[in-house]
Formats: structure tokens, C-alpha cells, sequence
């Protein structure tokens, strides 16, 4: 039988991401608001690819019979496209909307071997039409809904990729899974290993995908090797465990709203930002583990690749073992010999800002450096907070034109020799920069009666807000402590539309550049 008529629908339930919006100096709580990503909705009918010629086999390829699959069960409305126990060597595969590929346990499925790179080699990956370059080898663009779950495995038989890039980098491998434009998506449980190139990328104009329970591998020497690169908005990452060759996770341009959560890194280049970061923030990665990966929390960037890289909240990591635990860069691929010997530039749309940084709850040991945070003489790194953080390395950390950096709530470094902290052209609190201990800087925040909000009821759906002087930001949360917005602020004045929040009683939570707050009661009619 082609397919079995089932009438129960996969994947209606949605997740939920918490994304971190502030991170301040002045020892408020990162704010943060919840982001609702959409998992996509698919039919259950069930399309066995064995049944379209597929053959459990390590030499047969099944790219014809694999695609016949899809292709099907995208014209009945799509479907689950079932791979069984066996392994299934295959060509490039088109993925289609509404369709499921399922990895049965004990299945594999196998990207076909390197050839010549001329594409004639009998039983080898075909190449795209042009020498040496490979479409990724599952792809979709401009689909919605889009499935891959299942506990086998997606194998891509990397070795002699490998070794022809090294021989030739030249070559444009192809990535396992590459997802164009796509909104809906959901990886889940199953493992992937090997890849030529990327595991799996979210690529740009996509939104809404849902990565966990997913085991990535590949060895620490296999070039290029990412985990998972992220070019979109809206995407939940939970539960994986990623060892490979590159970036565990690289967060590239338009990665807005991301949460990284429960994740487990080994040998890799870390949970890194960019090189790619325009336009990069709300990013919250929180309780995960890193173990002698070369960096650990890695934001990379250069002046004709930055813009607007703002609100990051890491929380609750340890990491073991790790070569640079703190790695905040406006040089990519490398800095300078002395952060006096480049010059300052002009300002402009491409220049990296890395801004609003909070690390909290973070134990690090057996690192060779402390870390590096380096800005640019024409645009500091600003606003980074370390909150209960304790570094323990053999050399301290270097801190180049960072503005407003914090240490608070006993963050401290022990470096084994020389000085706990290096500074040129930054400030700095909370530390003393030679021995690394905590030092207590904290300011009392004062209760500012001058801070007015009307109307009260609000009946217009727009809450306005004055103040003596300049709003840092607005918090609003239900009655019972839930958070449901926040605005940042840039003058004494603020409007804040809550026409979309339910009719009840709220808070409203106040602060000043200058430190001081309200916190007031408000009702929405």
C-alpha cells in the first residue's frame, strides 16, 4: 500500500522562547519578554519510502525513489515520509510543505560519497552542473511546515570531503540540511554526523524553527563543521548536544530572538555570534554546559560585517577546560598586534556595536585566558555586565575599548600570573584589575515620586510615562509576576501600547538612567 489514510494531525502544539531584551549596568535583572515560535502542523498520513523502489543497501542509491517519495505525499496534502531500520544512500533531495521526513530508530540515511568532483563518477554525489560545486543535500526554499523527527540518523559520510577541501578548498560541499526562506520547521531527536560542510543552517528570510534533541558530530579537525548556523528570527534550540569541527552554533546575520537551552557543547568553536552580525540580538543562551571547546560564549565580527548587535543574556553555564571562556570581537578573523596600533575610522552602518551583554551564573575553570573583549577605537563594546560570574585561568582577561564594564555580585577572576584584567581606553567597575577579587560597588536604587503614569485606568490602549529625567527602560508584568513587555527609553517621555494585553490589573516597573524608579499599579479597560 502507497500510503496509509490516518486522521490525526502532527505537531499541534507551539513552544515557547524567553528573550532577553536588556541587560543593564545598574544591576537590574535582564528583562525579558516571551516570543511565541510556531512549530508547524502536518498530516499524518504515512508514506513508506520502500514502497516507492527505496532499498535498504550501503551502494544502492535511492535519490530517485526517496524524492518520488515526497513528491507524492506532497500531492496528497503531505504526510509522514517514513524511512524504516536500514540504511538509504541518496543524491540531493527537494524537501516540499506539510511533509514530515521520519527517521524510524535503527534507520540511516547516507549522502552518497565524494566522486571526481566532475559529477560522472558512478554511485557518487552528483555535482550542481559546475565542477566541484554540490547542491545541500536536504533543501528547501519559501516552504511552510516542515518536519525531520525520528531517532536515526542522518549521516554525511564527510571523510573524503574532507580531505578534498583540504587538498582544494576551492570546493563548495554541500550542507546536510539547508532550509531557505522557511517558516514552520521543526528538527527533532535524531542524529546527525559527519557533514562535508554545515549540519544544518536556518537560512535567511525564515522564521519559527524549532531545533532539540538532536545529537550534531563530527571530528574536531573536519573543516567547516557548524552545528547549526542560524541567518533568521524566532528559533528555539533545546536539548542538543554538538561536537564538530567549526562553530557549535553560529548565529549570523538577522538572528533576532533566539534561546539556546539545555545544550551540551564539545570540541567545537562554541556558541558564537556572527562573523555575519547585522542585525543580531535578543539572544538568551541559559543552562548549558561547554567542555574544552576553544571558545565558549563567542561574539565575531569586523566593520564590514557588524550593525546593531544588542541585548545577549547567557545564564547558568559552566564551562571546563575551555581555551577562551569570554570572546567579544570587532576583528574578524583576527585583531590587531596592539590596541593602539589601529587607527580609528569613520562610523557607518556596517560598524559592530556589541551591546547590553549580561553573563550571570557562569563557573568557569581550566581555561589558558580569562577572556578578550575587544572593541574598535571608534566604537566601544558597551554596557557588559559579568553577574556572579568566577573565572578561574592561567592568564587574565583583556579589556579594550569596553565601555561600562561591570562585575558585580561577587564576579571575580583567579588568573595564575600576571594581571587579572588588562584595559586600554575602557571602563571599568566592580574589580580590582590586579588581584581579580569581587569589589562591592553596588548603588541603592531610590524610589522616584516625580515618575507619573496616566490615564489610569487605561482606556485608550496607550500607557504615557514622564519622568524627571531620562527612562532607561519599562517593564510590565501581570499581576502575578509574569513579564508581558518592556520598552526600552530614550528621552523623559515614553508611550507604550498595551491595546493588545487582556483587561486586568498590571505593574508597571520604572527606571532612570540616574538609578532611581517607581513601581506602580495599573488597570487596562
Amino acid at each position: 500500500m502507497k500510503h496509509l489514510k490516518k486522521s490525526i494531525l502532527l505537531f499541534l502544539l507551539g513552544s515557547l522562547a524567553i528573550m532577553p531584551l536588556i541587560a543593564g549596568v545598574t544591576g537590574q535583572e535582564s528583562i525579558t519578554r516571551v516570543s511565541a515560535v510556531i512549530v508547524p502542523v502536518i498530516p499524518a498520513d504515512t508514506f513508506n519510502i520502500t514502497a516507492y523502489g527505496a532499498v535498504n543497501s550501503t551502494t544502492v542509491n535511492n535519490t530517485v525513489a526517496i524524492q518520488q517519495t515526497i513528491n507524492a505525499c506532497s500531492t496528497a496534502g503531505g504526510g509522514v515520509v517514513l524511512f524504516p531500520v536500514g540504511t538509504f544512500l541518496s543524491g540531493p533531495l527537494a524537501m516540499k510543505s506539510k511533509v514530515n521526513l521520519h527517521l524510524a530508530a535503527g534507520s540511516t540515511l547516507r549522502i552518497l560519497p565524494y566522486g571526481s568532483g566532475n559529477g560522472t563518477v558512478a554511485g557518487t554525489y552528483p555535482n550542481s552542473g559546475t565542477l566541484n560545486d554540490y547542491s545541500d543535500f536536504i533543501y528547501g526554499k519559501n516552504l511552510t511546515n516542515i518536519a525531520i523527527t525520528g531517532t536515526g540518523t542522518i549521516d554525511g559520510n564527510g571523510a573524503d570531503w574532507w580531505a578534498a577541501y583540504t587538498a582544494n578548498s576551492a570546493i563548495a560541499r554541500p550542507c546536510l540540511i539547508r532550509f531557505d526562506g522557511c517558516k514552520y520547521v521543526l528538527l527533532s531527536d535524531f542524529r546527525i554526523q559527519n557533514a562535508p560542510n554545515v549540519h544544518i543552517t536556518i537560512g535567511k528570510s525564515g522564521s519559527d524553527a524549532t531545533i532539540k534533541n538532536l545529537t550534531i558530530s563530527s571530528p574536531s579537525t573536519a573543516p567547516n563543521t557548524d552545528g547549526i548556523d542560524t541567518w533568521g528570527p524566532n528559533i528555539n534550540i533545546f536539548n542538543c548536544n554538538i561536537a564538530v569541527g567549526d562553530d557549535n552554533i553560529a548565529m549570523d546575520s538577522g538572528s533576532q530572538n533566539i534561546t539556546v537551552k539545555h545544550c551540551v557543547f564539545g570540541t567545537g568553536h562554541g556558541c558564537s555570534v556572527g562573523s555575519y552580525a547585522s542585525a543580531v540580538g535578543n539572544i538568551l543562551v541559559d543552562s548549558c554546559s561547554f567542555t574544552k571547546t576553544t571558545s565558549g560564549i563567542r561574539l565575531k565580527t569586523a566593520r564590514d560585517r557588524g550593525g546593531v548587535e544588542q541585548y545577549f543574556t547567557y545564564s547558568n553555564i559552566t564551562m571546563s577546560g575551555v581555551t577562551t571562556p569570554f570572546y567579544v570581537t570587532s576583528y574578524y578573523p583576527k585583531e590587531p598586534t596592539t590596541p593602539s596600533s589601529d587607527p580609528a575610522q569613520s562610523v557607518t552602518s556596517t560598524t559592530p556595536t556589541w551591546q547590553h551583554l549580561l553573563f550571570k551564573n557562569i563557573t568557569v575553570t581550566g581555561s589558558p585566558v580569562a577572556g578578550i573583549l575587544w572593541g574598535l577605537p571608534e566604537q566601544s563594546i558597551s554596557d557588559v555586565v559579568f553577574d556572579n560570574v568566577s573565572i578561574n585561568a592561567t592568564a587574565g582577561m583583556k579589556a579594550y575599548f569596553v565601555t561600562g564594564l561591570v562585575f558585580r555580585n561577587g564576579s571575580s577572576i583567579t588568573a595564575s600570573s600576571g594581571s587579572a584584567v588588562t584595559t586600554y581606553t575602557t571602563t571599568i567597575s566592580g574589580i580590582n584589575v590586579a588581584t581579580g577579587k569581587a569589589i562591592n560597588t553596588a548603588v541603592e536604587e531610590v524610589q522616584n515620586p516625580l515618575i507619573k503614569c496616566y490615564p489610569n485606568p487605561v482606556k485608550n490602549g496607550v500607557l504615557s510615562i514622564t519622568a524627571p529625567s531620562n527612562i532607561d527602560f519599562v517593564l510590565l508584568t501581570a499581576i502575578n509576576g509574569i513579564q508581558v513587555k518592556s520598552q526600552v527609553g530614550v528621552s523623559d517621555k515614553l508611550n507604550e501600547n498595551v491595546s493588545d494585553l487582556p483587561k486586568g490589573i498590571y505593574v508597571v516597573y520604572i527606571k532612570l538612567k540616574d538609578n532611581s524608579f517607581s513601581r506602580q499599579r495599573i488597570i487596562i479597560q
